[in-house]
């Protein structure tokens, strides 16, 4: 036994001498920080500089041989330097100035990111009080700044997501329990949006069980706003034909044309209905901030629930989402196990007065996200914030008026927060939706910008979202230099075939 024991006792030495690399000493530390900021910086660089494109493809070959983990370790120089070839020289760059397609996110100012990182350091954990008190209370804190912004009462919860999906299935399932749904009848329940709303909400709706449910899109105005009046034809049709409408999701600033329904006339359907308002605001809820555009919120405090993203309109690194609930009782009965695990009974691990995130999510572990929030609006003050999001929303009309004053260009709607759908007219005898594809595919090669396509009604156009904090007005000087100089360049080319 003694001679056990002691092989034992030698085992267990080697194999704490062999994982002792994993308590990295403080001169390799710092070398790693070093090499680390020299990651950053670099990064910096590019991002800033107009002339360099933001997207730069590695070869997928050799991104595929170089991904193959094995059993013995790399030096941390030839890690970087991968990292280096795949975070700052491959791939599209969110952060970049002249990033404008798709809703830019994960751009983050350089606090933001450190409020990944140190809570990632101190290996924070922010699921319950007991562990992690003031955590808890911070995070709860910017939920209340959140609900304070858009007029929810006292008496509201919520939480910080990795993003809006996350946050909209909660919001869904929530939804769902206060209005005592049973599966039984989820083949007749109704949910009501536009057709420009997000995909997320259909995906969030099987996540909770009611694929079955009905998903209907009353007919939006030209301003591809969802109608009340449509809405409430739809709901009356509907509960004659013995079907159960339940939610309506309203939309502020959708993605595809940053269109933004009528929230208060839809709230006045939704009440005279008792059907629950939801709003996706997490691409445009943080413009609220702004003067310029507080007529599109009028309404938002009487919804049942919102999304919104720091990520996006804060200028947060991706993963950061918000949702509040104005009766923060229905999301703690939605998410809160009244059964405690075996493991942890005869531990106070809640607090009465300080609600924990895994009473108010789905999630049992989860980061502290609530420091890259907190540490950019502590630091810059919501001021800037403000500042920013107006300079987005005047560049974004700024781009609208210049291609309008051209007479070269299609604008089928002005910009309501800070997406610009256009298209370029086409030489006579050229199909318009080739000759805006062949534009949006020179104008992406280039590698100076990045823009996205917006298909309306089977029509091709171009689409401009300006987020990134990055993007000031010599941003969009160029970007409608870029245009101008691409669109000529096609009309030419085509006129020379014809010929």
């Amino acid at each position: 036994m003694a001679g056990a024991n002691h092989n034992l006792r030698q085992r267990l030495a080697d194999l704490k001498t062999k994982t002792s690399v994993l308590e990295v000493q403080e001169v390799d530390r710092d070398a790693m920080t070093k090499k680390t900021v020299q990651l950053i910086n670099a990064y910096d660089d590019n991002v800033t500089k107009l002339t360099y494109g933001p997207i730069k493809m590695l070869d997928k070959g050799s991104l595929e041989t170089r991904d193959d983990i094995s059993e013995n370790p790399v030096d941390f120089d030839s890690v970087m330097q991968d990292l280096n070839d795949r975070l700052v020289r491959a791939g599209v760059i969110p952060g970049h100035p002249m990033f404008l397609g798709f809703i830019p996110s994960g751009h983050g100012t350089y606090p933001a990111a450190l409020g990944g990182f140190l809570p990632a350091a101190f290996t924070t954990y922010s699921v319950v009080h007991l562990e992690s008190p003031a955590a808890v209370q911070m995070e709860n804190r910017l939920i209340k700044w959140v609900a304070d912004l858009f007029g929810y009462p006292a008496g509201h919860a919520g939480n910080i997501s990795s993003g809006g999906s996350l946050a909209t299935l909660t919001a869904l399932a929530v939804a769902r329990d206060s209005r005592e749904l049973k599966a039984a009848d989820f083949h007749r329940c109704v949910v009501y949006c536009s057709e420009f709303t997000h995909y997320a909400v259909q995906k969030g709706l099987r996540a909770v069980g009611m694929r079955e449910a009905i998903m209907k899109t009353p007919p939006v105005d030209k301003e591809l706003k969802m109608t009340a009046a449509a809405l409430e034809r739809q709901i009356n049709d509907d509960k004659k034909a013995g079907l159960l409408p339940f939610l309506v999701v309203a939309t502020v600033g959708t993605t595809l044309t940053g269109s933004v329904d009528p929230l208060n006339d839809i709230a006045d359907v939704c009440d005279r209905h008792q059907l629950w308002l939801h709003v996706d605001a997490a691409y445009g809820g943080f413009f609220a901030l702004c003067d310029e555009v507080k007529q599109l919120f009028v309404g938002v405090e009487r919804s049942d629930s919102i999304v919104v993203n720091p990520h996006k309109g804060l200028f947060l690194p991706s993963g950061v989402g918000v949702l509040v609930v104005k009766d923060g009782k229905k999301l703690q009965e939605c998410c809160f196990s009244e059964q405690t695990s075996s493991v942890f009974k005869g531990m106070q691990f809640f607090s009465a007065d300080h609600l924990s995130p895994c009473e108010l999510s789905f999630e049992l572990t989860r980061s502290f996200r609530g420091a890259q929030m907190w540490l950019p609006l502590k630091m810059f003050g919501v001021g800037v914030f403000r500042a920013a999001l107006e300079e987005k929303l005047l560049l974004a009309r700024y781009f609208y008026g210049k291609l309008k004053e051209t007479g070269e260009f299609e604008l089928p709607l002005e910009p309501e927060v800070s997406v610009v759908v256009f298209r370029a007219t086409a030489p006579p005898g050229v199909d318009i939706n080739n000759f805006n594809q062949q534009l949006l595919n020179d104008l992406v090669s280039d590698g100076k910008i990045f823009m996205t396509p917006a298909e309306l009604y089977g029509q091709f156009y171009l689409r401009v979202c300006v987020l990134c904090f990055r993007t000031h007005i010599e941003h969009i000087e160029l970007c409608l230099a870029l245009i101008r100089e691409k669109r000529g360049h096609l009309w030419g080319s085509f006129q020379s075939n014809a010929l």
